[in-house]
């Protein structure tokens, strides 16, 4: 054989090796992608059914729910705290919970006692908070924060240990996981006890069923806080029924409430769930859209529009005129970093609406 084409063969064995390496690092990453899609697929579930939650049964139930699909082979806990300032109860388990405990002191966690997660590989028996010492696999330990109270911790037992080379807890996947299921959990008792405090108040108009102004910018105020942490936009619409005053004044007040009434369903049939629609008072409303940019929060308005058009109302024997509404959008960021910068915003183009001759959507001018 000549000496070239030995030469080839041998560079094409040497090959061989290489390329089934690259195919193999290849098919890993292909692995990863689909499971980082799984599980924030997942996560997205869990936080709408979070959202949906009107009791703390409701919340510990999708926690056993979903649990077991983010981490398949994990088992795990969810604790919380008590009025008495007892030891936290075990609400939720999932996996080999015979290792668990049924309650847990909170002096005993390195998480709650340091107030951020704890990590410890397999072997760091010195660090192993006491109710994980009978599982020797990697374990970690995730405060939940409600408004800034230490409501709990989320414990995972037989996560994977940390990929070697990294140090930063957030480079391990199931802890990632495990960090941004906390603070779902945290906005959501945050959001429930919220919920359990205005209670005893009035926090929905009566007339339309929708949420009250008090309520709306109680919530406003976490959902921009919770849009910055995770760089989303959120969306404000805020709606005006046109000639409202004539409708009252042409056919009464009863006309008027009945104009109110029907438009309450028709705002709530536009919205998701984790939406929130709120009348401000007279004629106003307001629509909190969360994780919805600005082109697609018009697009609602101006669907919210063309329902508001097909209402047809009677009144006694008189039938009301076409009921027409001007809109005024705004986002945050871009619109505004505070609650009252986004409000004067949405206002503003609100207002912009009915100088064009209402019975349209604007959306807000960027600020110079």
């Amino acid at each position: 054989m000549p000496r070239d084409s030995r030469n080839d063969a041998e560079a094409q064995r040497e090959l061989v090796p290489a390329n089934t390496l690259r195919v193999a690092e290849l098919l890993d990453e292909l692995y990863a992608l689909e499971q980082f899609r799984r599980d924030q697929l997942a996560l997205r579930k869990f936080g709408a059914f979070l959202k949906s939650a009107q009791t703390r049964e409701e919340i510990y139930l999708a926690v056993e729910r979903f649990a077991p699909l983010l981490w398949p082979q994990a088992s795990g806990g969810l604790y919380v705290t008590q009025p008495a300032n007892g030891p936290l109860e075990r609400v939720a388990a999932w996996g080999d919970v015979s290792a668990a405990g049924i309650s847990l002191n909170a002096g005993d966690c390195w998480a709650v006692r340091q107030a951020r997660p704890h990590y410890v590989q397999a072997g760091d028996a010195g660090l192993r908070c006491p109710h994980a010492e009978s599982v020797q696999s990697p374990a970690l330990c995730v405060p939940i924060v409600a408004a800034g109270h230490m409501s709990g911790v989320l414990t995972l037992q037989g996560i994977p240990a940390r990929p070697k080379g990294t140090e930063a807890l957030i480079e391990h996947p199931a802890a990632d996981l495990a960090l941004a299921v906390g603070e779902e959990l945290g906005f959501a008792l945050s959001h429930l006890r919220l919920q359990e405090s205005l209670r005893e108040q009035v926090i929905r108009d009566p007339l339309t069923g929708l949420f009250n102004r008090q309520f709306f910018e109680e919530l406003m105020v976490r959902e921009m806080a919770r849009a910055e942490r995770k760089t989303q936009q959120l969306s404000v619409l805020v709606l005006d029924i046109d000639h409202f005053k004539r409708i009252n004044d042409t056919f009464g007040h009863g006309a008027g409430d009945l104009v109110l009434r029907h438009i309450g369903p028709v705002l709530q049939a536009h919205v998701r769930e984790s939406d929130v629609a709120c009348r401000i008072g007279g004629e106003e409303f307001l629509l909190l859209l969360s994780e919805l940019a600005l082109p697609l929060a018009v697009e609602r308005a101006e669907a919210i529009r063309k329902a508001l058009r097909e209402l047809s109302l009677r009144f006694g024997d008189k039938v009301l005129t076409p009921i027409t509404a001007s809109f005024g959008a705004a986002a945050y960021p871009h619109h505004g970093r505070t609650v009252d910068a986004l409000f004067r915003a949405a206002d503003q183009a609100l207002l912009d609406a009915k100088r064009e001759g209402r019975d349209r959507v604007v959306a807000a001018r960027l600020p110079a």
